[in-house]
């Protein structure tokens, strides 16, 4: 009888977590899917139904962001910035967090809390004193203001992400590369960068969605129109061209393509990366 009431609860339990399962899958797909209508969708489609599905899909919308709205030369800005940015970032997080993470020097627990500490300021509380800063250094309206606004801003969680993976490795190995000669700069890039390359590809993930849907800061620095990011193009856009629903949609996802592309090529990495240094050998 328990055996049966131990059965019956399995069941139950079993049910009521894939009720839950199927029923966050359509909270999370639902805008997905209410965006891809409405940017199929003309304007006077989109006035008589706003929810349902297009009578006469259109990819007009598509076409006009596209073409008229200099959404590829967005993208162009948009692809050399956070390719740029990235390069700086994976060198500055792999090097720091080999540092913090596999080297002993004086002051490391001290550095180490102060780049964590930076993590706390949101962007709009520091936004006032980076639009200082940049224009003192003659960098606004540049691409190389921002990219090293960008690194300087989300270094310090990729550093902190490599530091706890670094820490996990074996300290043997890097005193086994030591002890046959090899230099700091030996043990990072032939020993530490191979062995860590799904935290890596997480890290790339991360990092480059976080620069690609970054706003304040672009919207601080780069003010002339043909230097604008994807992001910013988009959230000025509405109010420069006074764009229906439906075309301000296809712009939007329009914006997601590279990202959702990255995101399914490098899901292996993702995952990898996510269990990654969760044994410490």
């Amino acid at each position: 009888m328990s055996l049966q009431k131990g059965r019956l609860w399995d069941l139950i339990l079993r049910g009521m977590t894939h009720f839950m399962l199927i029923l966050f899958s359509l909270v999370i797909a639902y805008p997905i899917y209410f965006s891809i209508i409405t940017s199929l969708k003309s304007s006077a489609d989109y006035a008589m139904d706003k929810v349902g599905v297009p009578t006469s899909p259109t990819i007009q919308n598509y076409i006009q962001v596209l073409l008229n709205m200099n959404m590829l030369r967005f993208m162009f800005n948009t692809v050399l910035l956070v390719g740029v940015s990235m390069v700086l970032y994976f060198l500055i997080c792999t090097a720091a967090g080999f540092a913090f993470g596999k080297l002993r020097f004086k002051g490391r627990l001290w550095i180490f809390t102060f780049v964590l500490f930076i993590q706390i300021f949101p962007q709009m509380v520091i936004a006032g004193q980076i639009y200082q800063m940049i224009s003192k250094m003659q960098l606004l309206n540049t691409y190389v203001g921002l990219i090293l606004v960008w690194v300087a801003y989300f270094a310090p969680f990729g550093t902190y992400i490599m530091t706890t993976y670094y820490g996990s490795i074996p300290r043997s190995l890097v005193e086994s590369a030591r002890i046959d000669g090899a230099g700091v700069i030996q043990q990072l890039i032939w020993i530490m960068i191979p062995i860590a390359k799904p935290m890596i590809g997480t890290l790339g993930i991360i990092g480059a969605l976080a620069m690609w849907h970054e706003l304040p800061f672009s919207m601080l620095i780069l003010q002339r129109q043909q230097m604008r990011t994807l992001t910013l193009g988009i959230a000025l856009m509405k109010g420069e061209f006074g764009l229906p629903t439906p075309v301000l949609t296809a712009a939007i996802m329009a914006t997601s393509a590279i990202p959702l592309v990255m995101y399914i090529i490098f899901q292996n990495y993702i995952t990898m990366g996510s269990t990654a240094g969760s044994i410490k050998g």
